[in-house]
């Protein structure tokens, strides 16, 4: 039980540990481009973009977010990195797809380096922004869905924690408390949507944009910026 509420944990942290703070108020435009330097690195494939992009999140991380959140990501991150490379390993094992031990290795770096990666950008992505879109595109009736599901899936995670823990101080085992955390969840699930259900029925009306901060902008460029100098030094070798 310790484990699955660890584990759990550690997703909540990774991915819903704050507001529409730090750098998801740099500006959609510059978070745009953020988002598109990370699909050239992966595009490109190269793992020392791939690392250096990594510690850049992680540097961000740190400076928006915290210790916390780097070391939940951290840990989540090692996890799927060590799955990926044993997998292979098994695999090659058994014939399936021979690799050598520094094959399995750099598997391993490039999982980390880039779920790292990948849980910043993440971070930095605001439900009011793609609220605002789907109202642009017309779908003013779903609309409120980012709103609804960013609010429900950290307090459905949080319910599921807290109802681990009190099977765990109760001395209950494992299986027989999973059904109840779920049904935690469930019954969130529908508070939120009673509580939204005039929302829920009505259409959006005009764009609500979160409130931009340019310090985090300029930061989240310039290290962009660095980036893209860096792809274009190893494209032009």
């Amino acid at each position: 039980m310790k484990i699955i509420s660890w584990f759990t944990s550690i997703v909540y942290k990774t991915f819903f540990l704050s507001g529409d703070t730090g750098f998801r108020r740099a500006h959609w435009i510059v978070k745009t481009a953020h988002v598109a330097v990370v699909a050239l690195i992966i595009a490109i494939g190269d793992t020392r973009l791939l690392v250096e992009l990594s510690l850049i999140s992680m540097i961000l991380g740190l400076y928006s977010l915290g210790y916390e959140w780097v070391v939940s990501t951290l840990a989540l991150s090692a996890i799927l990195s060590v799955y990926m490379s044993l997998t292979a390993l098994i695999a090659s094992l058994i014939g399936i797809a021979p690799i050598s031990l520094e094959r399995a290795l750099l598997i391993a770096i490039r999982t980390l380096a880039l779920s790292t990666t990948l849980a910043f950008t993440f971070t930095i992505i605001s439900p009011l922004e793609i609220t605002s879109l789907l109202i642009k595109l017309g779908a003013r009736r779903a609309s409120a869905t980012p709103l609804l599901t960013w609010r429900l899936v950290p307090y459905g995670l949080k319910s599921f924690i807290e109802s681990l823990q009190v099977g765990y101080v109760k001395g209950e085992g494992t299986l027989s408390r999973i059904p109840p955390a779920v049904a935690s969840i469930v019954e969130a699930g529908r508070l939120i949507e009673e509580y939204c259900f005039y929302k829920l029925s009505s259409e959006a009306k005009l764009p609500i944009l979160p409130h931009y901060d340019y310090k985090y902008s300029i930061i989240l460029l310039v290290c962009d910026a660095v980036t893209v100098i860096s792809v274009l030094v190893l494209l032009s070798v």
